[in-house]
């Protein structure tokens, strides 16, 4: 079963530490997603999962809300999968235990 996140132009998630960004939402299951590393973008849709990173795939997810995508991410479990303003808390979190 796939983690799905509903993310609006512009928001992010990281799959471990890889930024992936909804670029422009398309219609109520289509969008644009971005690999933020490589600046590689994929037509995500609901016809097909894409392969945005190795062993992971995107796809759009159904019951869609006004001007949010429906990100459908499926990963090996050990994967973290985060969402961009869990992951920079998370960085912040380490940097002020460290010091």
């Amino acid at each position: 079963m796939p983690l799905v996140l509903s993310l609006r132009a512009g928001q992010d998630f990281y799959v471990e530490d890889a930024q992936l960004v909804v670029g422009e939402i398309r219609g109520d299951t289509s969008f644009t997603l971005m690999v933020a590393a490589t600046g590689k973008t994929f037509e995500i849709t609901d016809q097909r999962a894409e392969e945005v990173l190795p062993d992971v795939f995107v796809s759009a997810g159904d019951r869609p809300q006004a001007g949010l995508a429906r990100v459908a991410i499926e990963a090996p479990p050990e994967k973290l999968i985060l969402r961009g303003d869990n992951y920079r808390a998370g960085r912040v979190s380490e940097k002020e235990a460290d010091g």
